[in-house]
């Protein structure tokens, strides 16, 4: 029964064991926040039964028609980044509060991906399966600092990328839909109306679009097309911008592809993509790393703090802790 505390309530189980929050997880936030009564759910039926009483809620989902079932519910927190698992309350009530700290982990995932690319590691590992010593594989190879990279999808993870990738001396250009001409940080910013003439001046074209309608299907043949020839195209954002059929027949086109993210996911093991030999796959992975867990609720503590007015408890005599 509501007795004048704030109720937070937890759904974040996962088959991704860096995802996947168990009660030991929560002690930070528990001792950070004595006055909130925290309560950890392994399913979708024991989060509802008991729905009514939340007050705030961190989870992994959020049907539409759950709202009903929480007339407390203020704000749900989700480590997601996009907006495909949880949905917005339609009576504007509830705030939606997605995960900002992607950045941080995808933007070296994205530039190992780079690297990895650049370097003809694909053929460096069949070198090495074949036990060859053929020095002459990376003859064409070109220092990442002297190329050209193009982000299409410049949020908040593009912007994390951009400045990485920046660093390494590479010219970053980075597209968004508004606005254009301006600069993050040093990166170039411009609209992505003017896709069409930065393509064939890039080396390498990272995707980090969101999973929506308007995105099925955006690098299509033709645009693949317009890519430098030898150049590299990598999908780090939705698996719909980018099909296999389309991809497969660019590859003769292009210098290779790595996806983290692909139309069919898994992917099936039939896939010709897991065989063709200028294609790398990770499985949806870009984000996973020991720190996840943390990052995300140093990001809700930060938050209700700030927004909920609620006073972290003081740390004890000698403790240096934040």
């Amino acid at each position: 029964m509501y007795n004048g505390l704030m109720e937070l309530h937890t759904c974040l189980w996962n088959e991704v064991d860096a995802f996947d929050f168990e009660d030991d997880d929560f002690l930070p936030l528990i001792a950070r926040f004595p006055e909130l009564q925290i309560r950890s759910h392994r399913c979708v039926e024991d989060f509802l039964a008991v729905a009514g009483q939340a007050d705030l809620l961190l989870t992994w989902d959020f049907e539409q028609d759950w709202y009903q079932a929480c007339p407390r519910l203020k704000t749900i927190y989700t480590p997601a980044a996009g907006s495909d698992w949880v949905h917005i309350d339609p009576n504007e009530r509830v705030r939606v509060i997605q995960g900002k700290f992607h950045g941080l982990i995808l933007a070296e995932s994205v530039l190992g991906a780079l690297l990895y690319m650049n370097r003809r590691m694909p053929e460096m590992i069949r070198n090495h399966r074949d036990r060859s010593w053929d020095r002459n594989l990376q003859k064409d190879t070109r220092i990442l600092g002297k190329q050209n990279v193009l982000i299409i999808g410049l949020g908040h993870i593009g912007s994390a990328c951009a400045k990485l990738i920046q660093s390494t001396g590479a010219k970053v250009i980075g597209l968004r839909r508004q606005p254009a001409n301006t600069d993050i940080g040093g990166v170039e910013v411009r609209s992505i109306d003017e896709l069409g003439n930065v393509l064939p001046w890039a080396d390498h074209v990272i995707l980090l679009l969101p999973g929506s309608t308007g995105t099925d299907d955006f690098m299509g043949p033709n645009l693949l097309r317009q890519m430098k020839k030898g150049s590299y195209v990598y999908n780090f954002g939705r698996g719909n911008a980018l099909t296999t059929a389309d991809l497969l027949q660019s590859l003769d086109h292009l210098g290779g592809a790595f996806l983290d993210v692909t139309d069919e996911e898994p992917l099936p093991a039939e896939s010709p993509l897991w065989h063709h030999d200028k294609v790398m796959i990770t499985p949806h992975s870009s984000c996973v790393c020991r720190e996840y867990k943390s990052l995300f609720l140093d990001e809700v503590m930060s938050h209700l703090r700030k927004f909920h007015l609620l006073e972290p408890a003081k740390p004890a005599i000698g403790d240096q802790t934040t």
